[in-house]
């Protein structure tokens, strides 16, 4: 019995580590670029949400994150923004999207 709750705490420690590595990877990254078409000004036609930034995660970095673990401001117009990615329940990543108008 103690040699599996021994391993079954080996995993727990296994995926939190992976978790907080993945979120180094994505707070170095630098930014995530997100292009919309302009409007008046800053505005950009409709809005930038969670599975653009799962999309372009995926695309850039090759890795998988669950939009459901992206936590994201209402985005409505160009500029920069922080977004933050729910990796673990220990471990939150946070990282840069920047909104550019094509």
């Amino acid at each position: 019995m103690k040699i599996e709750e021994e391993r079954i705490e080996a995993e727990k420690l296994r995926v939190k580590e992976e978790a907080q590595q993945l979120a180094l990877l994505f707070e170095t990254v630098g930014g995530f670029k997100v292009k919309r078409k302009g409007g008046k000004g800053k505005q950009i036609f409709g809005r930038v949400k969670a599975q653009d930034l799962v999309d372009i995660i995926k695309s850039q970095l090759q890795r998988e994150v669950d939009k459901r673990n992206v936590t994201l401001p209402e985005i409505r117009e160009t500029g920069e923004y922080i977004a933050e990615l729910k990796l673990h329940p220990e471990v939150t990543a946070k990282v840069r999207v920047i909104v550019l108008a094509n």
